[in-house]
Parts: C-alpha cells; sequence; structure tokens
C-alpha cells in the first residue's frame, strides 16, 4: 500500500476536499500531518478518523501555550511542530499544500522520510520576499519531483520569481470546491426566487455582496463608504450584503463594518453566523453584483462560486484572472476604490433583474470534481 504524507493545515476546506475526493478513492494510507496549532474542527477530525486518515497535530498533544504569540512561545511552537514529523514512518509521498517556511525546514531536515516531493503552491505563498528562505525554498524545488500551482498568474508569479529552471516539474493543478457541486444542484431543482427569499431579500432589489470574510484585507468598509456616495436613486435600488462569518474573525474590524453598515442610508445586512455549503451557494445564486476589492487573490471558492451562479464580477485590476478573461466571465475591473462609486453607479442604472438562475458553465467544468481528480492523478501518477 502507497503511504502519502499530506503537510498543510488540517482545517483548510481545500485539503478536507484532496483527501475526500482524491486520496481516499485510491486507497492509500493517508497521513495529514497539520502546521496550525488550533484543533481540528470536530466535523474534519471525525471525517479523518472515519476513513482512517492518521493525523498529527500538535493541538492533539494538549500542549500549553499554542495560541500564544509571544517570542517564547513562537520557538517552542515552532519546536513542536518539527517533532511531528518524527511520528511519520517513511512514506512514498510527502506532499506540502502552501509551501511557507515550516514546511520547507521539515522537508530539508527530513528527506530521508520520504521517495518522492510534492510541492503545491496555493498563492500568497509564491510572493515571499525573505532571500534566505527563497534560498531555502530553491533547495526543495531540486529535490521535488512535481511542483504545481493552482492558477496561472501563480504561474507567473512562479517564473517572476525563480525563472524557467524548474519548468520540467512546474504545472497547474487546480482546488476543488464543493460550492460548485452545491450550485448545480441549486440549479437543477432550485429556483432564483427561493435563494433570495433565504435571505429575506425584497423582490425589487438588486444584490450587492461585498467579499467572503471578516478580514481587514478585503475592504467591505471601504465599499460601503463608496457605495454610499451613490445617488439616492441608485440606492434605493439595491440590498447590500456583507458576508463575515468566515477568516481571522477580526472582531475590531468586524465592528466596524456594523457600524458603518448602521449609519448607511440603504438596506445593508451583515452576516456573522456560519452557514453549510448550500446555504453559502444560495448566496452567490442571489447575488447580482459581486465586490471581489481585496488585496490579493488566487481565486478564492467564494469567487469561483459567484461566477458560476453568474454574478456581474468588480475587481480590482491589481489581481489579475487569465481563466476568467479567457472564457470571458463577466468581469469588469476597477484601478481603485474611488472608481467603485462611479462603476456601481453605470451598471445598477441599466441592470435588470435576471428571473432564472444564469448558471455559467465554463468555470463549472474547470472546477469539476471529475476534471480536478483528473487534474491530481496525472501529477501523483507521473510521480510514483
Amino acid at each position: 500500500m502507497i503511504k502519502y504524507l499530506v503537510i498543510g493545515d488540517a482545517n483548510s476546506m481545500h485539503i478536507y476536499n484532496f483527501v475526500e475526493t482524491f486520496l481516499l478513492p485510491r486507497g492509500y494510507e493517508i497521513h495529514l500531518l497539520t502546521l496550525s496549532t488550533k484543533r481540528v474542527r470536530q466535523e474534519y477530525r471525525d471525517f479523518y478518523k472515519d476513513n482512517n486518515v492518521i493525523l498529527h497535530s500538535v493541538a492533539e498533544k494538549g500542549y500549553k501555550g499554542l495560541e500564544n504569540t509571544g517570542k517564547f512561545y513562537r520557538v517552542i511552537n515552532l519546536w513542536r511542530k518539527m517533532r511531528l514529523i518524527r511520528e511519520v514512518q517513511c512514506v512514498d509521498v510527502c506532499h506540502v499544500h502552501s509551501v511557507y517556511k515550516t514546511a520547507i525546514a521539515m522537508v530539508l531536515h527530513n528527506k530521508r522520510k520520504f521517495k518522492k516531493l510534492i510541492l503545491s503552491y496555493w498563492g500568497s505563498d509564491i510572493r515571499e520576499k525573505n532571500k534566505k528562505i527563497l534560498f531555502q525554498r530553491e533547495k526543495c524545488f531540486e529535490i521535488a519531483d512535481a511542483i504545481t500551482v493552482t492558477v496561472e498568474q501563480t504561474l507567473n508569479d512562479f517564473h517572476k520569481v525563480h525563472g524557467n529552471r524548474f519548468d520540467d516539474k512546474l504545472r497547474v493543478s487546480r482546488l476543488a470546491t464543493n460550492g460548485l457541486d452545491c450550485i448545480k444542484n441549486i440549479y437543477d431543482t432550485q429556483t432564483r426566487t427561493e435563494c433570495r427569499r433565504a435571505y429575506d431579500i425584497p423582490d425589487d432589489k438588486i444584490v450587492v455582496t461585498c467579499g467572503y470574510s471578516a478580514s481587514p484585507e478585503q475592504h467591505q468598509d471601504l465599499c460601503l463608504e463608496m457605495i454610499n456616495k451613490l445617488t439616492k436613486i441608485i440606492k434605493e435600488k439595491i440590498y447590500v450584503i456583507v458576508p463575515m462569518q468566515y477568516g481571522p474573525g477580526d472582531e475590531k474590524y468586524i465592528c466596524k463594518v456594523e457600524n458603518l453598515s448602521n449609519k448607511v442610508d440603504f438596506p445593508c445586512k451583515v452576516l456573522r453566523e456560519y452557514v453549510p455549503f448550500e446555504m453559502s451557494a444560495k448566496l452567490a445564486v442571489a447575488t447580482d453584483i459581486y465586490l471581489n476589492l481585496r488585496d490579493t487573490d488566487a481565486f478564492s471558492n467564494a469567487l469561483k462560486e459567484h461566477v458560476c451562479a453568474g454574478s456581474l464580477i468588480i475587481s480590482g485590476s491589481w489581481i489579475k484572472y487569465i481563466e476568467l478573461e479567457k472564457m470571458n466571465a463577466p468581469l469588469i475591473y476597477i484601478s481603485d476604490f474611488a472608481q467603485l462609486t462611479s462603476t456601481l453607479e453605470e451598471v445598477i442604472s441599466s441592470y435588470t433583474i435576471p428571473n432564472e438562475i444564469e448558471f455559467f458553465r465554463p468555470i463549472y467544468d474547470l472546477y469539476s470534481t471529475e476534471n480536478i481528480v483528473k487534474q491530481w492523478g496525472e501529477v501523483v501518477d507521473s510521480v510514483l
């Protein structure tokens, strides 16, 4: 039996999906080493246990000071993480999901633990500027058997930083999202009106959704300020939703956004309660205009879902989505936040609320479970 070690964050839905849709059907002995100091959420922990996935986590050991961010505990917790890999016997494949410095150190100090190495970049991890870490990273590239990125823009970023020396190992291999399957099911079985009513949206209102998590880099506060500058006649046409259920949960930022939502003179709903995939998918279907104005992005699941559900996307031009441009997806770039007001004014003044779900099949086909499994199969099979 092939032994397969995944190093990453066991709380990530991407790793959960990778284990569920790709590794388990192959019958591998799966080891999952989580680099997070947080306990794995109960739903995922139960799933891993029920499917004999062997979890290696410092949070399961009852250590003190795991949440302490002081220098002493940062060093101690790094040492604790580095010891985790001692629990893992030699494996056939070591697969690092998100190539940050702790994972790099873990790989370089345990080369005898694995026969094959796959390094998978998710996005922001490619933008590391520290020269020492870049040097260590390239040491990893030299021993890696495959290197993957999730989108074409990250491929371009990789080439800017590391050139073309590793092209024989490098390829695009994407990450799945259950949300698209939920949207496809909604498209087949429900109506757009039902989705709007799930969020108490008035029938005559154009829904503008701002971002997807409680992170300051989503800039929902700036979005609300710009929306509030719209003319009265345009503001009377809209219903704004601000999802803040996910992410780091920055309470100070959440309170700031909630205070702003209470001061604006248009209907605005801030979402704080965690909801399952299907309810999140209903929001994407109910949305007319989605504001994607975060600082950086490697094609978030939320953006995929809104594109799939037919939302018009307004995105910052500082983030490029090559895949969406090739698909001719409904996408408008703006160069700064000041441009948001005039863009919304123009779009909303001529916008007609669709009655039917406008399912955007190109993105569904690209990120379908079948296609994702095929992509990863090509990577792993070429390594083995």
